[in-house]
């Protein structure tokens, strides 16, 4: 640990803040929501002491982009969009508060505003876009701090910093108040207003934030609990966040294209057609009645398979994988895709024997635990998220769980143009698990980026079970 946290003051170093200011909401909503307080939901409480979600976006700038007129030229333009962009998106530009009175955690919006960090580098921003294997230390000095451990706490912090003739641009935004969708929506409508001087377009429309649109049976109750479960010693909400294990994690970035998916999927279907024919009905009646993979749940059983068999689990061990589902559409009544908050709940695949996943029919095996999964919150998606299963989830062994985050459905790359080009990198930052693997939309159409967080012993094996 020693050593990793000399590499990580080295570069810390390495980033010299030029300057910190704070944007606030422009007028465009000026009177709209004055003094807005906003009451977390019971699909918010969980995620109020975790620490928060961190991204950073690369760009290679032509057009001199990391001149001395250029970086000052392109901040006061991120910072004139993003004060627009807040006049919808409010919730993000306020603070974490708890009441003790009432035991209720609110969004308090009366003193609106988010720092801006400008920031400079001497990284060279091509090798950082296309290393396979993360520089985490870099990556994490392009991320602004945001210390969410006592509340009151801020929602949201940017950094802009400059990369030679590159840029990057931090995010660190707090779970508790947007799950991934609603991230993704607030960058795309950031990055309009920087491209397009509007953050709600025709194919954009404003968000809204009304936790009754998620409303819960005894929700509030309920979520005064989870509060009292994840975070008893409110205001304070950890005593110190353990960043520490991701300098013991390998992390790797690999592009799997259309055909490399199609093929996936096609293996997996295969195996499926193969299983009942020989089971009885012949290959056309078992083709039939075999349903297709999707793109999901073929690459949650690609990073299962490969995360038991480089962990090297077996017979007699137990071992899961988690997800979270997008709840907008399968609530009554469904909860438009402009919301601004959580609605997503988790997921959990398992298998009682961890040899099950291993063979060649092992990704098969995977896959259906996970299409189960799917149908079962499909069928029930507020099943079993009431009184107590927070405590079951804790008591889970994480060494033996591999964390699907994000989805291929998240256009990553698309909705970060801010008027200089789509960027050459997406990452999320902010990954702590041992065995976690991000999806997001690629930089190709079609294409998915998988980013894996994993002990460096079993890098090499997982690799080969996912390229293989």
């Amino acid at each position: 640990m020693g050593e990793a946290n000399t590499d990580v003051a080295a570069q810390a170093s390495a980033v010299r803040v030029l300057a910190v200011s704070r944007v606030a909401p422009s007028a465009l909503g000026e009177g709209q929501h004055a003094g807005l307080r906003l009451k977390l939901s019971f699909f918010d409480s969980p995620w109020v002491m975790l620490p928060p979600i961190q991204r950073v976006f690369l760009y290679e700038l032509v057009e001199d982009g990391g001149g001395d007129q250029g970086f000052p030229a392109v901040v006061d333009r991120l910072k004139r969009a993003l004060a627009d962009t807040l006049a919808h998106y409010l919730p993000l530009s306020g603070r974490l508060e708890y009441v003790a009175e009432t035991g209720d955690v609110f969004v308090d919006c009366s003193d609106a505003g988010v720092a801006f960090v400008e920031a400079e580098a001497d990284v060279d921003v091509r090798r950082l876009a296309g290393d396979e294997e993360h520089d985490i230390p870099a990556f994490l000095g392009l991320v602004p701090e945001l210390d969410a451990r006592v509340l009151p706490a801020p929602v949201l912090c940017v950094q802009a910093t400059r990369l030679g003739a590159g840029l990057a641009i931090g995010l660190s935004v707090h779970h508790a108040v947007a799950d991934g969708r609603a991230v993704w929506r607030f960058m795309e409508a950031w990055a309009s207003a920087s491209r397009e001087g509007s953050p709600v377009t025709k194919a954009l429309g404003p968000p809204h934030y009304g936790r009754e649109a998620v409303a819960y049976p005894n929700g509030d109750e309920l979520g005064r609990e989870m509060l009292r479960t994840v975070a008893p010693n409110l205001p304070t909400v950890r005593g110190d966040y353990d960043f520490s294990q991701r300098f013991l994690r390998a992390r790797r970035t690999f592009y799997l294209d259309t055909d490399d998916i199609k093929s996936l999927r096609r293996r997996i279907d295969d195996l499926a057609s193969a299983e009942a024919a020989t089971a009885g009905g012949g290959h056309d009646a078992a083709s039939s009645k075999a349903k297709p993979v999707s793109t999901f749940v073929a690459l949650a059983a690609l990073s299962w398979t490969a995360f038991v068999r480089s962990k090297g689990l077996g017979a007699g061990d137990d071992t899961y994988l988690m997800f979270l589902a997008d709840l907008r559409t399968r609530l009554d009544p469904p909860v438009s895709e402009a919301y601004l908050g959580n609605c997503v709940r988790v997921c959990m695949a398992s298998c009682a024997d961890a040899s099950d996943l291993l063979g060649e029919a092992g990704i098969l095996r995977a896959a259906r635990a996970v299409q189960e999964a799917v149908a079962a919150m499909e069928a029930a998606p507020l099943a079993g998220m009431g009184k107590g299963w927070i405590h079951t989830m804790m008591r889970l062994p994480f060494h033996r769980m591999t964390n699907v985050a994000a989805s291929p459905r998240f256009r990553a790359y698309d909705v970060a143009d801010f008027g200089f080009g789509k960027p050459a990198r997406v990452e999320l930052v902010s990954m702590n698990h041992d065995g976690e693997m991000v999806l997001v939309g690629g930089r190709h159409d079609g294409e998915v980026q998988v980013s894996v967080s994993i002990d460096p012993a079993h890098m090499d094996t997982f690799k080969a079970c996912i390229l293989g």
